[in-house]
């Protein structure tokens, strides 16, 4: 007889039981889901520990055969997942503390609120973004400088979560002068997305601009332009690179809050100022 070997994944696993509760005319019956944190000992046992309604294990522990095991008990990998930790909502409670200071301009009580917070998770894209706006309102532009760079390094910065601090980092790193740090950056948002994106490459095209380098910025926005013929700021940017008149009748407008957020890196439109301080710079 030929024993095969089953490995059970490790993790969480729920077990539903039907109970009965109640007596007499107020009998009925109730289906109860209980979680585990279940571990295989090895190729005939489980062990299962019962947790808490937060996913913290109780002193609940026993060996299931693992024919019963696998009767008895579904994968929930996904389980407790957005679960905070009581640090991580100690980090959110001072991070919104700091913001309101921040909003009310009392910059000291904000930058100590956010130091707080950093002390307990010092990747914290939140944390760390208003700590860089708190630095740039006192005209510490050194240690904005510091923090945004740092930022522009951490991978959770993509996390989906993080989104919308996407261009306002790429845009505080440009106006930091930061040129080199706002390519890098976008460089590795293009990496971390496996494709190319038209509003990425524009971004790279606009920081290369900036900082003079007009034969990179040129190759960015055709790579743009290629993905997307009408985009409008890589098309108003490319005027000013070859020093082109805009097609008349059109406008300018300034991309919308609602239009920068439908994009992970969203394109962000050239001022006239600032495409003549460019095509001076080169």
């Amino acid at each position: 007889m030929v024993t095969i070997k089953v490995n059970i994944m490790e993790g969480i696993y729920s077990e539903t039981k039907v109970q009965a509760i109640g007596t007499m005319s107020t009998a009925r019956k109730q289906t109860v889901v209980d979680y585990y944190q279940c571990v295989q000992l090895d190729e005939k046992t489980m062990s299962v520990q019962i947790l808490d309604m937060d996913g913290h294990p109780l002193p609940l522990k026993q060996n299931v055969p693992l024919d019963e095991f696998l009767k008895r008990f579904t994968f929930e990998p996904d389980k407790f997942k957005e679960q905070k930790t009581p640090a991580q909502l100690t980090v959110e409670k001072h991070v919104a503390v700091a913001e309101k200071h921040a909003e009310r301009k009392e910059f000291n009580s904000a930058e100590y609120e956010y130091s707080k917070a950093l002390k307990i998770d010092q990747e914290n894209v939140r944390a760390n973004f208003g700590l860089g706006k708190v630095y740039l309102e006192t005209g510490d532009a050194g240690k904005a400088a510091d923090i945004f760079g740092r930022l522009a390094h951490q991978d959770n910065i993509m996390a989906p979560e993080n989104k919308h601090f996407f261009n306002d980092l790429g845009r505080e790193l440009r106006s930091l002068k930061l040129y080199e740090q706002a390519i890098d950056f976008y460089e590795k948002a293009r990496t971390m997305m496996g494709t190319d994106d038209e509003n990425l490459l524009f971004n790279i095209a606009r920081a290369a601009f900036e900082k003079g380098d007009q034969d990179k910025a040129k190759d960015f926005l055709d790579q743009a332009l290629a993905l997307n013929p009408e985009l409008e700021p890589a098309l108003k940017l490319k005027h000013a690179l070859t020093g082109e008149e805009e097609p008349s009748g059109e406008e300018e407008e300034e991309t919308s809050d609602e239009e920068e957020e439908s994009s992970e890196g969203e394109a962000e439109e050239p001022s006239g100022e600032e495409a003549e301080q460019g095509g001076e710079s080169g």
